[in-house]
C-alpha cells in the first residue's frame, strides 16, 4: 500500500464518489448541480493529478501526460464556473472537451508507462473518460441524462479506482528464485 501510484487511485476515488453521491442523491438534476458538482470535482482533481506526476517514478511522457490533466481539469472546472447558469450545452460542452482531453492524455500515459500495473489502470480509466467525453459532447442528451452520466462515471470512477487503490499486486514486488533459470541447450534462458 506504500506505493504513491496506489494512494493516488485512492485519493482518486475521494471526489469521484463524492460527485456520484451528491449527484445520484440529489432529487434536482437540473444542469447547475452538475456544473456545481463538476466544478467542485475538476478543482479537486487537478491537484491530484499533479501531486501524482511528482511523486511516482513516471516516465517523462507520463508524468508531462499527468501534468496536462491536471491543467485541463483545472481549466475545464474553471470553464464550468464561468459558463454557470448558461445551460445544457455549456455543460456538455465543457465535460465533454474535458473527458476528451483527459481520457486521450490518460490513454497516452497508459500506452507510454513502464509499468504494468499502473498501465492497466490508466488505460481503463482513460478509456472510461474519453468515451465520457464522446457521448457528453456528441450524443443529444437532455437535463437529468447529462448529469446523471456524469454521475455514472463519478460512480464507476470511485469504485475502479478504490479496488485498484486496495489491491496490492503492483505494491509488493514479485517474490524472486535465489535457483537459475533453466536454460535452453543454446545457452539462452528460456
Amino acid at each position: 500500500m506504500n506505493s504513491p501510484f496506489r494512494i493516488f487511485l485512492l485519493a482518486r476515488a475521494v471526489p469521484a464518489l463524492v460527485a456520484a453521491a451528491v449527484i445520484t442523491f440529489s432529487a434536482n438534476h437540473a444542469v447547475i448541480v452538475g456544473q456545481i458538482v463538476f466544478i467542485a470535482y475538476g478543482f479537486v482533481l487537478a491537484p491530484l493529478f499533479v501531486w501524482a506526476a511528482f511523486s511516482n517514478s513516471f516516465t517523462t511522457i507520463v508524468r508531462r501526460s499527468f501534468l496536462a490533466i491536471g491543467l485541463t481539469s483545472l481549466a475545464a472546472a474553471a470553464a464550468a464556473a464561468l459558463t454557470i447558469g448558461q445551460g445544457l450545452i455549456a455543460f456538455t460542452l465543457t465535460i465533454g472537451i474535458w473527458a476528451a482531453i483527459s481520457g486521450l492524455l490518460e490513454l497516452f500515459a497508459g500506452w507510454s508507462s513502464t509499468n504494468k500495473d499502473q498501465t492497466r489502470e490508466m488505460l481503463l480509466l482513460g478509456a472510461l473518460t474519453a468515451v465520457l467525453g464522446l457521448v457528453e459532447a456528441v450524443v443529444p442528451l437532455n437535463d437529468v441524462y447529462a448529469v446523471g452520466l456524469f454521475g455514472a462515471y463519478a460512480a464507476i470512477v470511485a469504485v475502479f479506482s478504490a479496488i485498484a487503490g486496495f489491491s496490492g499486486s503492483s505494491a509488493t514486488p514479485a517474490p524472486s528464485s535465489s535457483a537459475p533459470s533453466p536454460r535452453l541447450p543454446s545457452g539462452r534462458p528460456t
